[in-house]
Order: C-alpha cells, then structure tokens, then sequence
C-alpha cells in the first residue's frame, strides 16, 4: 500500500452523534500505549501499540470475542532490531468473558517493543464535496466518517483509513482443538481370495460427456415452419405467372429445407439445453447425422448441426460455446448429438448467481494517513480531510439509459470530474456546489486513480432523449451456391437511434451511456469513443433550443441462407451487390445479370396484371353496351343513340383485342425468361477455397 499526505488536516468530531452503548466494544487493556490506528472498510480496524519491557512479560486483556481477530494477527517487533519477537501464552487462562493474555518474551535486557494487530471495527465512510468553478475547473474535497468506539480513548494517534481491497475474515486460533480418530484393530485372521482379472481400458482422454441428442425428426421439426413460410414465398414469386397461363414451377419441400432458414426455437428440449448451457457456460460440440441415401452426405449432417446450433443462439447461448461438425455418420434415427468440447470433458460447475452479477470496477488500493496525530474520544465519531485539490470538472448532461436508476427518456445534469490522485477514490456520495449555491447530490462508484467520473446530481428535463431500435441483415461473404440457393457469411445489424431535443437556450455537451450485451460488437462509429464500466461513452454536442440524431450500431455474426428464387432473395442479393462486397468480376456479372432477369420478369408480371385487368372493365363494358343496345332496339326514336353505343363497343372491342395480343407477347416473355433465369441459374457456382464459415469458426 501507499501513504500519502494530501492537504492541510482538517477535524471535526461529531459530539452530538456519539455511538450508542450498544455499538461500543469492549476495550484491548494494557500498559502498551496506543500510537497507530488505521480502519478498513473491510470490518476491521488496524492497531499499533508501543511498551517497554523490563522482564520479559507482557500483560494484555483481550475480550473474550475479539481474541481470535487479535491472535490470528499480532505480531511483536524489536524497535531497535527491527526483528519479530516469539511469545508464548497460556492456554486456558480466562476471567469471564476476558482472557488474559501474558505474552513472555525472551529474558534478556530491556527492550522496546511495538505490539500490532487487527481486530474488528466498523468501517470508515467517504463523502465528497464539489465546487464548481470557472473554466472547467472545481474543487474537490473528499472526507472520511471513522467512529471510534473501540472502548478507549485514541488520545494523540496517528489515524487513517485503507482501502477496500483488504479482505478480512474470523478464524478460531484461541479454542483448543481435538480431532477425533478412527479406532482400528487386526481383524479376524482369515484368508483372502484374490481380485478377479481383466483386460486394460481408455480413461479420461477417450471418454466423451454427452450433453443431449435430438432425434431426427426433433431437427426437421426446428426447420419446419421455416421451411413451409420458404414454399409459399416461392409460390407467391411464381403464382401470378401461372395466373397469366404460364406453366407454374413445382417448389419441393426438400428444396425448401435446403434453404436452412433460420429454424424458430420451439423445441422444449433445445429450450431446456439452450437454459443449461447458459447457467454452466460449458463449451459443447454439436455433431450432425446424416440419413441413408441422401447425396451430399457431409452437407447434410452440417445443416442439421448447424439448424440445432441457430436454435440454440435464438435461445440465448453465446456463440462462443457451441462448436458445429459434421460426423461422416449415417442414422435414419439421430439428426445431431451434442458432447462437450475436448478442453471441457469435466462437467462445469455452475456460477452462482453472486459471482456471476459481481462487479469488475476497480476498488481502492490507498492508504491515507492524517499528517499529525489526532484525539478521538470513544463512542465519539470524527471527520478526517483526506484529499483537497483543484481538478478538472465542469457541467454536462449524462444520458444513461443503462442503470436501474437511469432514465431512458432524459439526460441528468451531472459533473464530470477527474480524480487528480495516485488512489481510487471509494463509492460515495457527492454534494455539489457552484458559486455558494447548493446544486444537487450524487453517488459515484469507485473512480480509478488519474481517471474521469460521471456524478448525475439533478433532472431538470431540459435534454429530451427519444429512442428507437430496429435490426436487418447485411451479407458479408458468399460462402456456396447451388441451384439458385446461396449459403453466406452475415452480420444481424441492430440500430440504436437516439434523437436528442435541447429544450435550453444553451448549447448542451451529452455524454450518452450505451451498453453492448454480451456476443455484439460495437461498429465504427463517427463520434470517438470512450468506455465506463463495462458501457461505451458517446459525447455529442446538441445546439440551444435544437436537436441532433445519434447513431450507435452492433453487429453479431450469423449464417444466413438466401434463395434467388424469390423476391425477397434477390431483394437480398441485389442489396449485397450495392454494397460492393468483395466478389469476383465474372460472378458478380453474371449475379447482376440474374438481378436484372429477375426484376425484368417483375415488372412483366405487374403490367400482365395490369392489363388483365384492364381487360376485365372491357368485357363488363362490353356487356353493358350490348344489353343497353337490345333495349334500345324496342325504341324507334333511338337509331342515332344505338349507331354511337355501337360504335363505343366496337373500339372497347378493339381495345381489349389488343390488351390481349399484349398479354400473349407478355406471358411469352415470362416463359422465356423463366427458361433463361433457370438456365443461369443452373450454371451458377462459386469456386472458392473451403469456406471459413462462421460456425466453422468456433
């Protein structure tokens, strides 16, 4: 630990709070005197004696409760020599609920002695106080409350305080201990037959920990509904072609399984597997099966550990636990068995809920010492000044969404304040001025030593914050493509909109608090980036009575299947070429040209459509001519009202003759470029080395 002198000392003992009999212990008694005293946050307090000793013994009386605190921890130095001394004592040697402890030094001349130990006491208190000044600076004065209810006097002692990081613990070194033992004898005198026989076998390193299996109807089951919704997309892309008289492709559903669409987690099972592999954190190896006859034999085992393994990641398992294989086996009965990974052939042991949620920020490594000894009289408490200095704070706005505390819809005032000391300074409360007015108060956490903290003090809702997420999908590599079905390497992306509203004259600086969850990865941004406790820190600056928009993206890798026979395929593709990804020239040609075939066979069915319709208003007009001039032929008057409705239906007439025409052509085209997209689709591969796909990854 370090010492440091920080500032004039400053002592304030607070005579009308005086600890309750109830909170005061019962004191060490001695003839050593008492010069040091250091309290720990962590329960127990540091105490350093100093006596002389003429004849080799030492008397101290040390309540019955706080001996094993003081045996587990004294230490008797030589002053002069700088040696530790050894002490005997009695063993049982007790008045009531005291034990008297005659320490017998070596006999020889006198000597002065320092005695130190440790013993329980409460802990010390932090508080802080800010003030605000000009030009981004301000005061900062931290204090620590240390009671004294030691049960004596400290009558000018050196007091301090110490860190956080000091564990402590009670351990019984004063009771004596006897262990109980076995009692053994020969036993009858018979004879023993020998162990039975048997051949060696492989332990440990050939045993595999099965986690759980699916059968294979569990695997298809997770990709079934993904499957169905995959058949009718392709039906609705090919239906209105068929309506226009066109012949209309048959969408397989083993093609559509092929798609391996992301399967819904449904399964009770992978649930409750997904629910294990969460509370264990255990790595597991997801082995896929495939089924007699099938032709790519190692593909299709891999589509089903890979289906399993999507199931799993929308259940909540992080990727870094699941490892995807394809066996070479063959079983009409297994789709996928999961084992743990090689360097997890132990069973995990589950985190209890404590260590799991305990925080990583750093606690304190100070020890602050007051420059001149102090007096505290006991069960009287005392404020002791450990830092004063001028630092760099100044007001911002903090929007932290994050906290149990924060606000997801405004931004606290707060001070962002630098710890100019060599110590972290402990997590407590702050009290903040600025020009002798009282501007709020705030709790900090432990701020690290040459590092800045955010205190919030206040909400005046000034600093509008309204937010909005939404996710999409972006390919980032083409993996295979095989009749039209493209398997990809691509990034879910999730969009953090903030739209941040000043409600002020003045310009505000926002530091806005985001929190990446555990499996995302923060994307470039514009704005330079700071970190806090496990959350980004985003600083942006919003104008007096204006408004600003924030963007924060992650992405979270996946694999992705994509069929070119839809529109929502293409729609894909198309967006993945915009993005100029890197692809091969003659793949990306020819990828264009399937884009355009396939949006050229778009808008030939829309005007198909159109004009079908269009042809359905002639015909009903058509009848309604033909009707009004059967009517009209009882009418003698009429003749030169029928010659015009004549007339009218004979262009209609013409009209729909031509929309006809037209809608043959069309439905001509359609049919040929339908031939042409499949021929394309048909010589389209991608060669490439073994793909390094996601799931390969891990």
């Amino acid at each position: 630990m370090l010492r440091e002198r920080l500032g004039p000392l400053v002592l304030l003992t607070l005579l009308s709070s005086g600890c309750s009999a109830s909170l005061s212990q019962r004191p060490v008694k001695t003839d050593a005197e008492l010069g040091r005293v250091i309290v720990y946050r962590s329960g127990v307090a540091y105490f350093e004696r100093h006596a002389r000793v003429v004849d080799g013994k030492l008397v101290m009386n040390v309540p019955a409760e706080r001996v094993d605190d003081f045996l587990k921890s004294l230490r008797i130095r030589d002053i002069k020599s700088g040696k530790s001394l050894p002490v005997s004592f009695p063993t049982l040697v007790r008045h009531g609920d005291v034990v008297e402890l005659g320490l017998e030094l070596p006999k020889d001349a006198s000597r002065e002695i320092a005695i130190t130990y440790v013993t329980e006491s409460p802990a010390w208190k932090p508080s802080y106080r800010v003030e605000l000044g000009a030009q981004g600076k301000a005061k900062l004065e931290a204090w620590a409350v240390v009671d004294n209810v030691s049960g004596e006097d400290w009558d000018r002692v050196t007091v301090g305080v110490g860190s956080t990081s000091a564990l402590s613990f009670k351990y019984d070194l004063h009771s004596v201990r006897f262990v109980e033992r076995e009692t053994l004898n020969e036993g009858p005198a018979v004879a023993l037959a020998p162990p039975t026989g048997g051949t060696p076998y492989a332990v440990a390193g050939g045993q595999v920990a099965v986690v759980g299996n699916l059968g294979l109807d569990e695997v298809e089951q997770l990709t079934e509904r993904a499957g169905t919704a995959a058949i009718s997309d392709l039906d609705a892309g090919e239906g209105r072609g068929a309506a226009g008289g066109g012949k209309r492709p048959v969408a397989t559903k083993a093609r559509a399984r092929a798609l391996h669409l992301a399967p819904l987690p449904g399964s009770e099972k992978v649930i409750t597997l997904a629910s294990k592999l969460k509370t264990s954190g255990q790595r597991i190896r997801v082995e896929g099966y495939a089924k007699p006859g099938e032709k790519d034999q190692k593909q299709a085992a891999l589509g089903r550990a890979n289906a399993v393994k999507n199931a799993l990641l929308a259940n909540g398992v992080p990727e870094r636990q699941i490892e995807v294989v394809a066996t070479g086996k063959i079983s009409d009965r297994d789709g996928v068995r999961l084992v743990a990974a090689q360097d997890d052939a132990k069973p995990a042991q589950a985190k209890p809920a404590a260590a799991a949620s305990a925080p990583s920020d750093p606690i304190g490594s100070a020890l602050f010492i007051a420059p001149t000894p102090l007096s505290i009289k006991k069960d009287r408490s005392a404020l002791l000044n450990m830092l004063n200095v001028t630092t760099r704070g100044e007001q911002v706005y903090y929007y932290d969404p994050v906290s149990s505390r924060g606000s997801k819809r405004f931004a606290f005032r707060a001070v962002r304040l630098d710890n100019p000391s060599e110590h972290t300074l402990e997590s407590g409360p702050f009290t903040v001025y600025a020009e002798g007015q009282f501007l709020g108060e705030g709790l900090s956490e432990p701020i690290p030593p040459k590092s800045a903290a955010f205190i919030p003090f206040a909400l005046d809702k000034q600093l509008l914050v309204e937010p909005v997420v939404d996710t999409r999908e972006e390919i980032e590599r083409l993996v295979t493509i095989q009749r039209g079905i493209v398997r990809t390497e691509a990034q879910t992306i999730r969009r953090t909109k903030l739209a941040l509203a000043n409600r002020g004259d003045a310009p505000a600086k926002v530091w806005v608090r985001h929190a990446v969850p555990e499996g995302w990865k923060l994307r470039d941004s514009k704005v330079k980036v700071e970190k806090l406790r496990g959350a980004h820190l985003f600083p942006v600056t919003v104008p007096g009575r204006g408004a600003l928009e924030l963007v924060i993206e992650e992405s979270q890798p996946l694999e992705k299947t994509i069929d070119i026979n839809t529109d929502a395929g293409v729609e894909t593709l198309a967006l993945f070429l915009n993005k100029q990804k890197p692809v091969q020239p003659e793949l990306a040609k020819q990828l264009d040209e399937i884009v355009r075939l396939y949006k050229d066979m778009v808008d030939t069915r829309e005007h198909v459509s159109t004009l079908e319709s269009q042809m359905s208003t002639y015909r009903e007009r058509v009848d309604e001519i033909h009707a009004q001039l059967v009517t009209l032929r009882r009418v003698n008057a009429a003749d030169k009202l029928s010659r015009h409705l004549a007339k009218k239906m004979e262009e209609i007439s013409e009209r729909l003759q031509k929309a006809t025409i037209e809608v043959t052509d069309l439905k001509g085209k359609l049919m040929t470029g339908k031939v042409a997209l499949a021929d394309r689709l048909a010589e389209l591969t991608l060669e490439t080395k073994p793909p390094t796909a996601l799931a390969d990854k891990r």
